[in-house]
């Protein structure tokens, strides 16, 4: 494998990195089967370390990475110098403070002006992404909506949306920066920021369709190959869809600046009705994309749309916004009136039917009443049956998270 074109941490050796943080990725390859590189778990740790390309023969310059010298690296027959990747995806918190000070991560909860907790890590990223992960998990909430025999978990916030938010916080987040990642759980929902250098261009959140060069490429691939994160460019346009699917408002970058990206999941109630609308569809073979989902949500918010907001809505041009309007029109979920200015695209009075059905049988769901025999009915043939599952969770070496799990009403 090539290595890497960039300086090594002078000072910094093989005694930096923590055997337990090579295990732990080992487990996650293991955990997460095929979205991860499966081979890696079979590596040792001085195999993996060199198979993600973050160590390198000490001394030796970039023109003596050759075979004889990757060969006497995984034999551990010669010493190594890392990369700064090294140290943030293996070091010991000790070593990470020393060598990339600027690393570092939060976990905040607020109520008004006061914070409940407040806590500071200077883990490495892995280890990192699982506890504010089981922190997340911890804290989040969700009620439970029927589709015939489906149960399907409606959460406050979707676990998919805030990873997609927290792995581009940490694998993309400039580290020559001084700065914090944040997590903030606060009255207006979970906040999710970290720095970035000033005139780096376009902010997560612009485009939703390919970001940026990714200013980190290694930690990228790691957390690729780990089955973390996927190297497409599309992770905003996932968290998205993760959220409208759930009935919640999409994650907004609006109060992002120069020097800062900042992530909002909303703290807004699930449009339940909208949610099991969603699931009814997927039972029937015709899932809503994120762009879909993204335009049928902007119409049931307001009214009616112009072709040239469908395209801004989506960061695409009016050719992609039109034909995806056409296609939810012969979908028989979109109407399209012409008018002086143009197009104007709106909901069918059928959509807008089926999911007062949906509400109606959530409202009965949820006080015992018999629910109306009227119910949301796409065409196509159903597909397979599945259920929804609590997730398996991440293997988190110690016992778990450090904050222990508790019973709760509401997921604040």
């Amino acid at each position: 494998m090539a290595q890497r074109e960039g300086p090594v941490v002078d000072g910094a050796g093989w005694a930096d990195l923590d055997p337990r943080e090579f295990a732990r990725f080992r487990r996650l390859v293991s955990a997460l089967g095929r979205r991860a590189d499966a081979a890696l778990a079979t590596l040792t740790d001085r195999e993996l370390a060199h198979a993600l390309g973050v160590v390198r023969l000490g001394g030796a310059g970039i023109g003596a990475a050759n075979a004889a010298v990757d060969e006497a690296v995984v034999r551990d027959a010669s010493p190594v110098a890392l990369l700064p990747e090294a140290l943030l995806l293996f070091g010991r918190p000790a070593a990470i403070r020393w060598f990339v000070p600027h690393h570092e991560a939060s976990m905040q909860v607020l109520r008004g002006d006061s914070a409940e907790a407040s806590d500071f890590f200077h883990w490495p990223l892995f280890r990192l992404a699982e506890e504010l992960l089981a922190r997340f998990r911890d804290r989040n909430s969700s009620q439970v909506v029927r589709y015939e025999l489906v149960r399907v978990a409606v959460p406050a916030w979707s676990e998919q949306a805030f990873l997609e938010l927290l792995t581009n916080a940490l694998v993309h987040r400039d580290y020559t920066v001084p700065g914090v990642v944040h997590v903030r759980w606060g009255d207006g929902g979970v906040e999710v920021s970290n720095p970035a250098r000033p005139g780096t261009g376009v902010r997560p959140g612009a485009a939703l369709e390919g970001l940026p060069e990714a200013p980190n490429p290694l930690l990228v691939d790691a957390f690729r190959r780990a089955g973390i994160a996927q190297r497409t460019g599309l992770g905003i346009g996932r968290a998205v869809a993760a959220q409208l699917r759930h009935g919640l408002a999409a994650p907004r970058f609006e109060r992002s600046t120069d020097r800062t990206v900042i992530a909002v999941l909303p703290g807004e109630p699930a449009d339940l009705a909208f949610a099991r609308y969603v699931v009814a569809r997927e039972r029937h073979g015709e899932a809503l994309g994120r762009a879909e989902l993204q335009l049928v949500t902007a119409m049931l918010r307001g009214h009616r749309l112009r072709t040239a907001e469908a395209a801004a809505l989506l960061t695409a041009d009016r050719s992609r916004a039109r034909s995806i309007l056409f296609g939810l029109v012969r979908a028989g979920l979109v109407q399209v009136d012409a008018d002086g200015a143009g197009r104007a695209w709106s909901l069918t009075d059928q959509l807008r039917h089926d999911l007062r059905a949906c509400a109606a049988h959530v409202r009965a769901q949820r006080t015992g009443d018999q629910p109306p025999a009227v119910r949301p009915a796409p065409t196509g043939q159903p597909s397979n049956p599945a259920t929804v599952a609590e997730p398996a969770g991440w293997a988190i070496p110690d016992a778990g998270p450090a904050v222990p799990r508790r019973q709760r009403a509401g997921g604040g």
